[in-house]
C-alpha cells in the first residue's frame, strides 16, 4: 500500500491536480507518483512539488536515448518559485529497486503516493522498494560502527598534521556514518546527504545527547568533538563495537571496493 495524500499547502495541491490533469490520460505513461519532501513530510509552503512518471518500457529507451528522463514544469505551479519537478522511471527499473536498489534508490519511494496508475501491482512493488532490509541489519551496523572508529582515527590525524582538508572529510565522514548505525538500529532507510539529519533526529532510538554531539562535531570539528560523537554511538550500541577489527573492515569497504563492483566516482 501506499501512502495518502500528505497534508500540504492549497497552491501545492493545485499544481498537483494540473499535472495529473496534463500527464494522467497521456499512453506514455503507466503511473504518476508523488514523491519528494511533501511525501516524506519536510515540505514547507514554498516547497517545490516532486513527481516520478512511470513510463512505458518503449517511452523510457526513446527518452533515455534523447536524454529526457528528468524536466521541470512551472507553468503547473501558480506560486513564486514553485515548480514540479519530474523524473521518468520505468517498470523494470522500479523491479530492479526492489531486488538490489540502494537505500537512497529505496527512500526516493518511501511514501510515494500514486496520483495515477494503470498497474494493478504498483503499491505491492513500491511497499517492496520502501522495505528495510533487516536481514542485513546485523552486518550494517559491524561495517557502519568501523566506518565510525576509522574516521575517528583520521581526525586525529587531520589534528596531528593541521590538515585541514582531513579534517573537513573525516567531520562529513563521521557525521555520516554515526547517523547511519542510528538509522540502521532504528531499521529506517538511509535517504542521502539531504535528509540524513533530519530523518536520524527524528528516529525513536537514539544515542544519548546525539543531536548534540553531532551540532557539535559539524559545528566545531576537532578530535575531542569526534571522539566525543564516536562514544555516544559506541555507548548506544553497548557491546556492538567491543573487539572489531576496523583497520580490515575499513580497507574492505573503502579501499578494496573496486574489487568487486566500480569504483565509486570519488575514487576514479
Amino acid at each position: 500500500m501506499t501512502a495518502a495524500m500528505p497534508v500540504m499547502a492549497p497552491h501545492q495541491a493545485q499544481a498537483i491536480e494540473c499535472f495529473v490533469a496534463k500527464y494522467g490520460g497521456d499512453d506514455a505513461f503507466v503511473a504518476l507518483l508523488l514523491v519528494g519532501s511533501l511525501a516524506h513530510g519536510f515540505a514547507t509552503p514554498a516547497s517545490d512539488v516532486d513527481v516520478i512518471l512511470v513510463a512505458t518500457e518503449d517511452e523510457y529507451r526513446r527518452r533515455q536515448g534523447d536524454g529526457r528522463l528528468a524536466f521541470v514544469e512551472r507553468d503547473l505551479c501558480g506560486y513564486a518559485g514553485g515548480y514540479v519537478d519530474c523524473k521518468v522511471t520505468a517498470p523494470s527499473l522500479l523491479q530492479r529497486v526492489a531486488d538490489r536498489g540502494s537505500d537512497p534508490a529505496r527512500y526516493a519511494f518511501e511514501g510515494a503516493t500514486i496520483l495515477s496508475s494503470r498497474e494493478p501491482e504498483l503499491g505491492a512493488l513500491l511497499a517492496r522498494i520502501a522495505r528495510f532490509p533487516v536481514e542485513e541489519k546485523a552486518a550494517r551496523e559491524r561495517r557502519f560502527l568501523c566506518q565510525v572508529l576509522a574516521w575517528t582515527w583520521y581526525m586525529g590525524q587531520a589534528e596531528a598534521h593541521s590538515d585541514a582538508y582531513l579534517t573537513a572529510v573525516a567531520t562529513q565522514k563521521l557525521a555520516l556514518f554515526a547517523c547511519r548505525v542510528v538509522l540502521n538500529r532504528n531499521e529506517k532507510l538511509y535517504p542521502y546527504h539531504k535528509w540524513l539529519v533530519s530523518e536520524t533526529v527524528r528516529a525513536p532510538l537514539q544515542p544519548e545527547a546525539f543531536e548534540a554531539c553531532l551540532n557539535d562535531l559539524l559545528g566545531r570539528p576537532s578530535l575531542k568533538a569526534a571522539q566525543r560523537l564516536q562514544e555516544a554511538v559506541l555507548a548506544f550500541v553497548g557491546g556492538a563495537g567491543d573487539g572489531l577489527d576496523w583497520p580490515l573492515q575499513f580497507m574492505v569497504d573503502s579501499e578494496l571496493n573496486w574489487l568487486h563492483h566500480e569504483a565509486p566516482i570519488d575514487d576514479l
